[in-house]
């Protein structure tokens, strides 16, 4: 519902214009119906369920993403210092946020985890015989990852 400034008259969301005397109600915040029967409060819940949802699929994804950002740096990589997998986890929880936050797209997640495990490797010196397989791993993961939390936000509107 939304209360018109000028008249006070209660209207419905959809409608751009106050009902009863024609201002304007698009600036106006949307409160609650006071009636708990209205359809309004039904779908509010709803919304509320889809976001909740949304988030938590969003988080899984994040969270898987970056164990296999860990994993591709422990066997191709040939990386098996757990402080440097770690390392290698949360980068791969940084591009996961920038995804979501719409910080990063497609093209950007993945240069920025590129960027990300070569400081890695060039800041602590795992350089080990393979890494070149896990770099390239870790420059294609992310847009796999860009695919699938798009899938996830398109699928939850």
């Amino acid at each position: 519902m939304k209360v018109c400034p000028h008249c006070s008259f209660a209207n419905e969301e959809q409608f751009p214009t106050c009902v009863y005397c024609n201002t304007s109600i698009v600036d106006v915040p949307s409160i609650p119906s006071a009636d708990p029967s209205h359809p309004e409060h039904e779908q509010r819940a709803l919304s509320e369920r889809r976001r909740k949802d949304t988030r938590r699929q969003l988080r899984f994804a994040g969270i898987l993403y970056a164990l296999g950002i860990a994993l591709i740096a422990w066997i191709p990589g040939l990386i098996s210092s757990l402080p440097l997998l770690l390392l290698f986890f949360a980068s791969g929880l940084v591009v996961a946020f920038a995804i979501t936050r719409n910080i990063a797209g497609q093209f950007s997640a993945s240069l920025l985890q590129g960027v990300l495990s070569v400081i890695i490797l060039v800041c602590f010196g795992a350089l080990q015989p393979f890494v070149a397989f896990m770099l390239v791993g870790h420059i294609v993961l992310p847009g796999f990852l860009w695919h699938w939390m798009d899938l996830i936000v398109s699928a939850n509107r």
